[in-house]
């Protein structure tokens, strides 16, 4: 791809030519993640279900992002445009595979040390009343 800038009246005009610029190197550096990327489509079976899942997100978010870049680059407003839903909802996806990956680092309950918590804190130690039988409460009102 010939990246090669031409702007002609507008090489005057440092402030535009240097966001040009700036988009330019940008882009190239998109360019350069997807030549990465894309050669992994022949792999794309084989790569495990977490990595085909990252990567599809990866890929969504990336192009939907260009294009809200393409439509601001010709001046339309990307806000009120389909591709803010959409972008929105590769978000929200996103969120929620980060909470499946998280869930496996969640702390979880141990049910035999949790039941011991519980039958300890049951006893009364003033009555001696054991774990499993009923205890009294007295009610200062009768």
């Amino acid at each position: 791809m010939d990246w090669d800038l031409k702007y002609g009246e507008l090489t005057k005009d440092l402030d535009f030519v240097s966001k040009c610029d700036n988009l330019k190197e940008d882009l190239m550096g998109v360019q350069k993640v997807l030549d990465q990327l894309l050669p992994l489509k022949a792999q794309y079976d084989k790569l495990p279900l977490a990595a085909q899942i990252e990567l599809d997100l990866f890929l969504a978010f990336m192009l939907n992002s260009l294009h809200w870049v393409n439509l601001r680059i010709q001046g339309i407003d990307p806000t009120k445009h389909p591709i803010k839903g959409e972008l929105q909802r590769i978000k929200a996806t996103m969120l929620k595979w980060q909470q499946v990956k998280d869930k496996d680092k969640r702390p979880t309950v141990n049910l035999p040390v949790a039941k011991r918590f519980v039958r300890s804190g049951l006893y009364d130690h003033q009555n001696a009343t054991p774990p499993n039988k009923k205890i009294r409460f007295e009610d200062s009102d009768e």
